[in-house]
């Protein structure tokens, strides 16, 4: 048909011997199931955000529901790199499983559908200074601390320290420090057990291949279990986990919408 079979101009990864660990590269790992309008909502106020960054970003779509709408959305929406994967909902960790399998940035993003940004902020650029910068921080949250629709841990310096005061962090023994990135944004570090918990999170492509891939539920229970496995995980690495110190991402996902 006259086209070219393969583009070399935007295949940068190639140069690397290891291509699915482009450095710099951020791999955005959305996970949707069903609820089109909560999708399109929360993903595009995350196209929004991230396109005031100057990174390279590559988005993984996993259409874990057989829902037209949102497969239709991911079809249509103008990305640079992206993969979409349609498939049965085998549950939260397999499709992310999948994601991560695809993906080839040295640290991901991890979406699903039903997390929505409410700052007008470049926050990809400041995550990757603070990546950058800080190389013992494996695990850097995005969400809100104060977010009213997600607030279980809070006040538990086990669970969300960001939200703790001096004195229960000193009860607790966790150790949570304040940081400022070379540009000058403020944000904190902390040694905790559950730096994992608290999606949206960005991850290190190393530290997830340290880990393995998240366990899969057994037969017959919640698909979201497995992630308590995953924290130990984590934490047995010793890595450290930081806050991005923004109101940042919002859960909508008690929003009543149609499945398909």
């Amino acid at each position: 048909n006259g086209e070219p079979r393969w583009d070399y101009g935007v295949q940068r990864y190639k140069s690397h011997r290891d291509v699915f660990f482009e450095p710099g590269l951020i791999s955005i790992l959305f996970l949707a199931c069903g609820r089109h309008d909560v999708t399109k909502r929360c993903l595009l106020a995350t196209v929004d955000s991230v396109a005031r960054s100057p990174l390279e970003v590559e988005w993984i779509f996993i259409e874990n529901g057989q829902c037209e709408q949102n497969y239709k959305l991911f079809q249509e929406i103008n990305l640079e790199r992206k993969v979409i994967v349609r498939q049965r909902n085998y549950g939260i960790n397999q499709g992310l499983n999948q994601a991560w399998g695809l993906s080839r940035g040295e640290f991901c993003l991890i979406h699903e559908n039903d997390w929505e940004v409410r700052q007008n902020v470049d926050f990809l650029s400041i995550a990757h200074d603070i990546m950058q910068e800080q190389p013992d921080v494996g695990v850097l949250q995005l969400r809100a601390v104060y977010d009213p629709c997600e607030n279980w841990g809070l006040g538990e310096p086990k669970y969300l320290p960001w939200s703790c005061s001096n004195e229960m962090l000193e009860k607790a023994n966790v150790r949570l420090w304040p940081e400022s990135t070379q540009t000058g944004h403020h944000y904190q570090i902390a040694n905790f057990p559950n730096g994992f918990n608290n999606n949206p999170v960005i991850i290190r492509k190393s530290l997830y291949r340290e880990c393995g891939p998240y366990p899969e539920a057994d037969l017959g229970c919640d698909p979201r279990h497995g992630e308590t496995e995953y924290q130990e995980r984590v934490a047995k690495t010793g890595c450290a986990t930081a806050h991005i110190g923004i109101e940042l991402f919002y859960h909508c996902g008690h929003m009543t919408t149609k499945a398909n």
